[in-house]
């Protein structure tokens, strides 16, 4: 049994233990109180100090792409969204498959050394999977499905449906699909706290017919897979929903993507996605910048969850985020980093940080969106997101700098705290040199 031990320790949003530790024992939380309560304990095996420092539930980062990670400064900031991409697209044009791994592999490196210890990650080749299926993160990786023609959408899921069927074969490009689900309460099988899941992620509206869409909501209900999909990213996706018009379809022409017969559906993104069936699915929503409050009632009674990016939204220029109102709502809000092309680090404290600086949300709060809420979103809120006996051992620990007159909450989001320690299914995953 290994007993961690730091000046503070928050288990739970309620809780504050000082001089706190939290005993592991395998891959679980054995118990949690004071230190003097843990030493005590028979089986000790090795203690860990980590000092002025407080222990928390591992970060969880509900959006990224860690694909991208190299190209952290090659992207120039621009509120015109198509000409971003347009610069993705270039600088990866000559990219191979050690550019792609290399850029996942140090993607992974910089989120456990930030304390996040779970990534819901998008997959847009098949070098995800194979690299993170082997590292030490718990992730949730989806398949990124793009396809705006409506009459693709029969071959496209046929072509999904190959490549995540055989759950022995060893191909990158076939992951194994989760079983249907076949009884029991909904949810089950995604429940499983696993280091490693297959989810799927219809990209965006403006890049996934509503045909396909239907088809996607009816493998996940077949599958009980994570769904996850950009929208209201953008005022131009807005406007290419309800009128047709604007920088999109442009776009989408020069990419010889965008369909002769597509009409715009002359309705807002949330709405649109809920004709689709993929609401009814538990999905997560990624970005949601541009809402309305019909649109923000529609979410809260699907039951989805929001990813908000906030470094990536002041990246893009765009205007205030309705996070405070989701919140306001009862919504369900975790925080994700995107991707180096959009931000400078991949850490979720950074994130919270900023978000202090730069909202009214209370520290308590943000502790929620990066840890308890982020769990939900993924359907773990049993399993991950608290340091409770029978959770999953899955740890940072922040070192808090020396700072009077201050309560750990505010420490915890000043210049000079910083991850030193991060464990995952009880493995310690990343330690500072001088513990």
């Amino acid at each position: 049994m290994l007993i961690i031990r730091s000046k503070y320790l928050i288990p739970d949003l309620e809780k504050c233990i000082e001089n706190g530790a939290v005993a592991v024992k395998g891959t679980k939380i054995h118990c949690v109180g004071t230190f003097d309560e843990m030493k005590m304990l028979a089986g000790i095996e090795k203690i860990i100090d980590l000092g002025n420092a407080a222990i928390l539930p591992g970060l969880i980062n509900t959006h990224t792409h860690l694909d991208l990670t190299n190209l952290h400064n090659r992207i120039k900031p621009t509120a015109n969204f198509t000409h971003w991409i347009f610069q993705l697209l270039g600088a990866r044009i000559r990219w191979k498959e050690e550019d792609y791994t290399s850029s996942i592999e140090k993607g992974v490196r910089y989120c456990i050394e930030a304390g996040t210890t779970t990534v819901a990650d998008i997959a847009n080749t098949e070098y995800s999977f194979s690299v993170l299926k082997k590292r030490p993160l718990r992730k949730v990786v989806y398949k990124e499905v793009i396809d705006l023609n409506p009459d693709h959408a029969k071959d496209v899921i046929t072509k999904i449906r190959s490549e995540l069927s055989d759950p022995g074969h060893e191909n990158v490009n076939h992951p194994p699909m989760p079983p249907p689900f076949t009884g029991g309460n909904r949810g089950e099988d995604r429940r499983r706290p696993d280091l490693f899941r297959i989810g799927i992620s219809p990209h965006a509206p403006y890049s996934v017919s509503k045909e396909l869409y239907h088809a996607i909501s009816q493998l996940v209900r077949e599958t009980d897979m994570p769904v996850c999909t950009h929208i209201a990213e953008t005022q131009d996706e807005i406007e290419f929903l309800t009128k047709g018009s604007g920088n999109f379809p442009v776009f989408l022409r020069q990419l010889r993507a965008m369909p002769a017969s597509w009409q715009p559906p002359g309705i807002t993104p949330v709405a649109y996605l809920k004709g689709t069936g993929i609401l009814d699915n538990h999905p997560i929503l990624i970005h949601c910048n541009y809402i309305t409050d019909e649109e923000i009632s529609l979410i809260k009674y699907s039951g989805a969850s929001v990813a908000f990016c906030p470094r990536s939204h002041l990246f893009f220029g765009h205007a205030g985020h309705p996070v405070q109102k989701l919140l306001d709502a009862g919504v369900n809000v975790g925080l994700g980093t995107d991707s180096l092309a959009s931000n400078d680090t991949l850490s979720i404290l950074d994130e919270m940080k900023f978000l202090s600086h730069h909202s009214g949300i209370s520290p308590k709060t943000l502790l929620s969106l990066a840890t308890v809420n982020g769990a939900k979103a993924l359907g773990w809120e049993s399993h991950i997101g608290q340091i409770t006996e029978g959770f999953e051992a899955d740890l940072c620990g922040i070192a808090l700098p020396e700072t009077r007159g201050k309560d750990v909450y505010h420490q915890l989001l000043g210049a000079g705290s910083k991850n030193i320690f991060t464990m995952v299914s009880g493995i310690i995953c990343y330690q500072a040199s001088f513990l």
